[in-house]
């Protein structure tokens, strides 16, 4: 049976898509690639907005023990400057996170597939590993992992990332309290914070050809960076949870998926737009597109002018961000902007406000099926 949504992808924008969309009463076939819990490359800070977003669809924070983030410390070439955020930002890992969304969209009527592996686009639905899914409206939720018949998404000297969590000893645990500490290095940055349980995740990225001079290894990567700020330090005497780094390479910061008239796929998540990791807006505009793509929808609007309405809305804060990544990876400049900072604290809070996304209005449609 045809569902009214046929969605590839369990991350953050296709469960918020598909509880929007179940919710409404419409019919929601979604395909998840993993078999349950796992970790994905992400810094998994939750900024105002994504916290918006979750709160609308109802997911409490609290309830997953979220940590919460009031100040932020700016280091680079031996120099630091910190300031009190203009909001209070959460930590939680992305395993918590995306399985908790899925639970969601299942209880408000999602029908959930797992693990199943999105092949090629058909004409009306995905060929998959185990068979061909149809749906009336198509979402795509691959995130930066397209299908075999759409093209590559593969920058010239792009990015790569790592995220691994640690244990940290009591000292070091304390000290990372409430704070984000992002460390930046040429052609790149690591983000250290808690997520929830006392976790410290270090998600960092740099420019594929600095990974290769370095030596090409995540040991090279760990030696680079661990005298470069006190949290990395205290990294160093810290226990890996994992057995290796998650990692992704290849990442098409800055882009913007333009939509041309004949397309009846609805792209979300990394899929539609990716902002520069070091804004923190991320996940934001994954919420958000899932969140617009649901509305577009019931309203009866076609793909192409979902990806206008999207452009509009979060283009701005991707050329901010982008803008701010390049700035931040020219060694002498940070130096300097730290300086200044230091001097200046309110100018770091102004820098994380312009890097927000506005503010999202939902329609009568959606308000009415709003459930709290």
């Amino acid at each position: 049976m045809k569902a009214d949504a046929l969605i590839v992808g369990g991350g953050l924008s296709g469960a918020a898509a598909a509880i929007c969309l179940a919710r409404a009463g419409r019919s929601v076939h979604l395909l998840e690639s993993q078999d349950g819990i796992h970790h994905k490359a992400c810094g998994e800070f939750l900024s105002i907005e994504a916290q918006q977003h979750l709160q609308h669809i109802g997911l409490d924070l609290d309830v997953l023990c979220a940590s919460q983030m009031r100040f932020m410390r700016l280091v680079t070439n031996g120099r630091i400057a910190e300031a009190r955020l203009p909001f209070v930002a959460r930590g939680l890992s992305r395993s918590r996170l995306d399985e908790a969304l899925i639970d969601m969209a299942a209880k408000s009527g999602s029908y959930i597939e797992r693990p199943v592996r999105a092949l090629d686009l058909l004409p009306g639905g995905i060929r998959t590993n185990v068979g061909e899914r149809q749906g009336r409206a198509i979402l795509l939720a691959t995130g930066k992992i397209g299908l075999r018949t759409l093209p590559k998404m593969v920058p010239e000297n792009a990015h790569v990332g790592f995220k691994m969590h640690w244990r940290l000893p009591g000292a070091a645990l304390a000290r990372l309290e409430e704070l984000i500490e992002l460390t930046l290095f040429p052609d790149g940055y690591a983000g250290l914070q808690l997520v929830e349980g006392g976790i410290a995740n270090l998600c960092l990225v740099l420019r594929r050809e600095r990974l290769a001079a370095l030596g090409g290894r995540w040991e090279d990567v760990l030696a680079m960076i661990a005298p470069l700020s006190p949290g990395l330090r205290a990294v160093a005497d810290g226990e890996p949870l994992f057995a290796r780094p998650v990692t992704i390479a290849n990442l098409p910061y800055g882009r913007i998926h333009a939509s041309d008239d004949a397309e009846d796929i609805y792209r979300v998540g990394d899929q539609a737009a990716m902002t520069a990791s070091l804004t923190g807006d991320g996940m934001a505009i994954a919420l958000r597109s899932g969140w617009l793509a649901a509305q577009s929808i019931l309203a009866g609007q076609p793909a192409p002018i979902y990806h206008e309405r999207l452009r509009a809305m979060v283009g701005p804060q991707i050329r901010r961000g982008m803008v701010l990544q390049r700035l931040a990876e020219k060694h002498w400049l940070s130096g300097a902007a730290v300086g200044v900072l230091r001097a200046c604290p309110a100018l770091l809070r102004w820098m994380v406000k312009v890097t927000r996304l506005p503010e999202a209005k939902a329609d009568a449609t959606l308000r009415s099926h709003r459930q709290l």
